[in-house]
């Protein structure tokens, strides 16, 4: 089920207006350290019917508990310690993959409402947009550098959508950099469908974001680049394998 436009509690402007333009010049001026800007694009995936996923062995598949939030959080490649209790504790779910007892990747999802750096605590987390009762929001999805190009993001995505389709979910919202063209990539192989562009401000505890329109000159430019990566990829990993040869 696609997600309506009025389900989604953002000012969307037709065009750069000037307040636009005075935003963005008013928060690079600002010292570093007061300010935050960016710019993610509004993914949407249905989430249909599938056959049932499995974990292949030796990995396994659990909702994080005390011990696994412990376990990232104090992990070497934790991005923000302390803010997974801080997740955990106000209802947001962890799906974990395993390898023992030790967690390799995770993903995090939300049906609260939509967020830019989630849990980060007050004064740092920007709150986006509520969610309809059949809409989630997945957000940090991650693998240890050990554990990568082992498909444990596929996994993780598949799994994520099948337990939440079982809940009634139909539709999951997420948020991707631009220039992040791995995770770009998997959701849309995983049906994501680019919706519009997020425009996140904050000068201290101020904050403001706008939804792009729907014929966003910025989306078609990087999803322009985004396709010529793509197109050039192949391409590099030949030259690469062939020099290993």
């Amino acid at each position: 089920m696609p997600v309506e436009q009025s389900r989604l509690a953002f000012p969307a402007y037709p065009r750069r207006e000037i307040r636009f333009h005075l935003i963005d010049l008013v928060v690079r001026l600002m010292p570093t350290g007061w300010k935050y800007c960016g710019s993610r694009i509004l993914l949407k995936t249905p989430i249909t019917e599938s056959e049932e996923i499995g974990v292949p062995e030796p990995y396994t598949w659990m909702w994080a508990g005390p011990k696994e939030i412990a376990y990232i959080d104090q992990h070497a490649e934790a991005t923000s310690p302390t803010a997974y209790a801080r997740r955990a504790a106000r209802g947001d779910r962890c799906l974990c993959i395993m390898l023992g007892a030790d967690v390799v990747g995770y993903q995090w999802v939300t049906r609260r409402n939509g967020c830019v750096m989630c849990g980060f605590g007050p004064g740092m987390e920007i709150i986006l947009f509520p969610l309809a009762r059949d809409q989630a929001f997945a957000f940090d999805l991650y693998a240890y550098r050990n554990f990568r190009c082992r498909g444990i993001g596929t996994m993780l995505k598949g799994l994520l959508y099948q337990r939440l389709r079982e809940e009634g979910i139909r539709e999951v919202l997420s948020l991707v950099s631009p220039d992040n063209h791995a995770a770009f990539r998997l959701q849309l192989r995983l049906g994501a469908r680019p919706d519009r562009m997020v425009y996140t401000y904050r000068i201290r505890g101020w904050s403001k974001t706008f939804l792009g329109p729907r014929n966003d000159k910025q989306l078609n430019k990087w999803m322009q680049q985004f396709m010529l990566h793509s197109v050039a990829r192949p391409k590099i990993d030949l030259v690469r394998n062939a020099n290993r040869q």
